[in-house]
């Protein structure tokens, strides 16, 4: 039985990793170990997520897709950056 965290996905993005299961298809692994950082494009009205892979590697990623395919770890990223006052 696979857990939520290990299933595949198919390839939506080039930036994502891809690996090869056993009917040759691309797919994309969504076990990202962080999230990097978050920026705001001011042109678009768009924010982006960048997220850090288990190999070292960052890629970018419209924030709506970061939180269908990794809403544990961007919910971890948001309470890091929470502050009270």
């Amino acid at each position: 039985m696979r857990t939520r965290s290990q299933k595949q996905f198919p390839n939506q993005l080039s930036s994502a990793h891809e690996v090869d299961n056993s009917s040759n298809e691309h797919r994309v692994e969504w076990d990202c170990s962080e999230i990097d950082h978050m920026e705001f494009d001011e042109s678009i009205n768009k924010y982006y997520v960048f997220l850090k892979w288990p190999n070292g590697q960052v890629s970018e990623h419209d924030r709506e897709e970061v939180y269908r395919r990794c809403p544990q770890q961007m919910l971890r990223f948001y309470e890091s950056h929470i502050k009270f006052v």
